[in-house]
């Protein structure tokens, strides 16, 4: 770095931490604000590890790479998946996603939301496409893993 030292960046990066971790704890934990606190959370994580001269392979996603016995590298997808940030939901798809881990089939869905069933599944196929799931047993999952339900 030619104007900044490592360590002034390392600074203002916690510094950005502390504040996104006080903020966070004002916020409702399902607001879309506070998602967005913890996805930035995430990221200035990353950037931290980077500055402190972590490997581009290792930032951000430690869990990505487990050891087999003989010391290669076996790489678990899925663990990575974890630390790679979940494009915004909307405060529609997060009452979906709430009534999907109910139980709650499209049509019920749309019964709930007093909306179109075609536009329920239209919410539920966002809600897949933005965790990443093949189904919505799979989005559940995530999104409890993630925090988000």
């Amino acid at each position: 770095m030619n104007d900044i030292t490592r360590e002034a960046v390392s600074d203002i990066l916690r510094s950005a931490q502390e504040r996104a971790r006080r903020a966070v704890a004002l916020l409702p934990v399902d607001s879309p604000a506070a998602h967005e606190l913890r996805i930035t959370q995430r990221l200035l994580d990353a950037a931290l590890q980077a500055a402190s001269g972590a490997s581009a392979e290792t930032v951000g996603i430690p869990a990505a790479l487990d050891l087999s016995p003989d010391g290669d590298a076996v790489h678990n997808l899925r663990n990575a998946a974890d630390f790679l940030p979940v494009p915004p939901l909307t405060l529609r798809e997060e009452e979906v996603l709430r009534l999907m881990a109910d139980g709650l089939r499209n049509k019920e869905i749309a019964t709930r939301l007093g909306i179109s069933e075609r536009t329920a599944t239209f919410h539920v196929g966002n809600v897949l496409s933005k965790l990443g799931a093949d189904g919505r047993v799979e989005a559940i999952h995530i999104a409890r893993q993630r925090g988000l339900i």
